[in-house]
């Protein structure tokens, strides 16, 4: 497939997801979405698992070099605003339908498969990060951070209680500063 309708059926997959959460998606309410019509996703992909699968690997190299532009202690705050939706009603209507699609994975060994790729190479990107700002395990550092992170995604999507992110915020940043040598990294 060309870059190019790959980022077009993408694009419409990531809004299409983010309206109708992950349950309700079809590649009918994508095709609405995107202006080629319904054929030309059919012509790339057998069927919405299919497509979900290749949008998991999009979304992940999208991650990646969004994450490459930025100091160590900004890039901790880029993943904590993107994970929460501070600020941003897409990001968080995202999360949204991500828990959504994350909760399929126990049913389907696919998505489990690149769900665990997805973990792993987010998990070894935020242990660079933390070997970078200088924590005195990146591992452990790394594994709580997306233990916590995880945690309140979802416990603030599952509740849909969006008051308090930023005070959030700045408590996982707290609680994740333990793990430094200097005070103030975060």
């Amino acid at each position: 497939m060309d870059e190019d309708s790959e980022n077009q059926i993408m694009g419409a997959t990531y809004r299409a997801f983010c309206r109708h959460g992950y349950v309700d998606l079809s590649i009918q309410k994508i095709a609405d979405e995107f202006e080629k019509g319904k054929s030309l996703i059919y012509y790339h992909f057998d069927d919405k698992e299919d497509l979900m699968l290749s949008f998991l690997d999009y979304m992940m190299e999208k991650a990646e070099l969004e994450q490459k532009y930025n100091f160590p202690s900004e890039q901790i705050d880029l993943i904590i605003d993107k994970a929460l939706g501070i600020e941003d009603e897409e990001q968080w209507k995202f999360q949204k339908a991500f828990q959504e699609f994350r909760v399929q994975a126990q049913h389907n060994e696919k998505f489990q498969e690149k769900f665990r790729e997805a973990d792993e190479a987010f998990l070894e990107e935020i242990r660079h990060i933390m070997d970078e700002i200088g924590a005195k395990n990146p591992e452990v550092a790394a594994e709580i951070f997306l233990s916590i992170l995880e945690g309140s995604i979802s416990r603030k999507v599952s509740t849909g209680d969006r008051e308090g992110l930023e005070d959030l915020k700045e408590d996982i940043k707290m609680t994740v500063s333990h793990f430094f040598e200097e005070e103030g990294c975060l």
